[in-house]
């Protein structure tokens, strides 16, 4: 079986911002289990709300707007103004 080694700009327990303005922290990089072949995904979750969790294929989170601008973009954040012992609660549907 031949692996594809994963060279994602993304990068795990960083803040991204989407275009709309909402931040995410990217939780992991995951594998598809279903698809054939080497499918990545992003898992990122909302540091907005009750923390929903959501998950997009790298291509997508990556990818850049019909302007130019990217869909999602790393922002620094000072490490004083990170929450590190928040814990987001558990979402039921």
């Amino acid at each position: 079986m031949q692996y594809k080694k994963l060279d994602a700009p993304v990068e795990r327990n960083q803040v991204y911002e989407h275009y709309r303005g909402n931040r995410y922290v990217v939780v992991d990089i995951a594998k598809n289990a279903d698809g054939e072949g080497d499918i990545f995904c992003i898992v990122y979750r909302a540091l907005y709300d009750h923390g929903q969790l959501y998950v997009t294929s790298i291509e997508r989170f990556t990818s850049l707007r019909e302007d130019g601008s990217p869909r999602f973009r790393k922002i620094e954040i000072e490490e004083q103004n990170r929450n590190s012992g928040h814990v987001y609660p558990t979402i039921t549907m």
